[in-house]
């Protein structure tokens, strides 16, 4: 009976210490994050710039009545550090400027000094800044058109045919030619030295001696519209 207990005992200290299996891990696959959209066009309309991706997803609206410094470093987050940066004193016709430039396209933010404060006047419409466009890509290769798909380039006269007699203008001082590429007619403006209102849009010129359309600004004005 001894004998037995103790083989019992032996062969329960042979059971306790036999190793567990190691349990069963799946493996887990790795995820990879998706790459961040990269932008593809400035599109310039009457009342904003959009940023978009190849797919036309806006990635950044810039709005011409708002904040021109926070348009600027939104501008800069998404398409990288600006080639130039250039400042232009206050005249009586023009406010005091500060442009930002990626290479053919401008982010210029307007520094009003004073604003009509009569409410017996119409107010002149005073956009925070304004954009423009020099070429037809900025300098990292980013294609810039108004949103009609008109680039700087493109042929005046094939721009302008058609169009209504008061959306295209000559100016006889300089023989600069423009025409209304989009308007908008939610912040129509006075133009303060003539004292007449007209609507603000997307403007493309031609200067003198040029058949092609050489910039395209918004938002601005043409006076055969008045």
């Amino acid at each position: 009976m001894i004998a037995m207990i103790i083989l019992a005992g032996a062969l329960s200290a042979c059971t306790a210490a036999s190793p567990q299996a190691p349990p069963t891990v799946e493996p887990v696959a790795s995820e990879t994050a998706a790459p961040a959209p990269e932008p593809a066009r400035i599109l310039i309309g009457a009342e904003t710039a959009d940023i978009v991706d190849d797919g036309g997803n806006v990635l950044l609206s810039l709005r011409y009545s708002e904040n021109g410094d926070e348009a600027v470093a939104s501008a800069i987050d998404i398409l990288g550090e600006p080639q130039a940066t250039h400042h232009q004193d206050g005249s009586k016709h023009y406010p005091e400027m500060d442009g930002t430039s990626w290479g053919g396209f401008d982010i210029v933010v307007n520094r009003y000094r004073s604003e009509r404060t009569s409410t017996d006047e119409a107010s002149p419409y005073l956009p925070a800044f304004s954009v423009q466009a020099t070429a037809a890509t900025t300098a990292g290769g980013i294609a810039i058109a108004s949103v009609d798909g008109t680039g700087v380039g493109a042929a005046f006269d094939a721009v302008s045919a058609g169009q209504d007699a008061n959306r295209v203008h000559l100016d006889d001082a300089f023989g600069q030619r423009s025409v209304a590429l989009d308007l908008t007619t939610s912040f129509p403006g006075i133009v303060v030295d003539p004292g007449i209102e007209m609507p603000y849009g997307v403007i493309g010129q031609s200067d003198q001696g040029s058949s092609a359309i050489t910039k395209i600004v918004a938002p601005s004005f043409l006076f055969s519209q008045a």
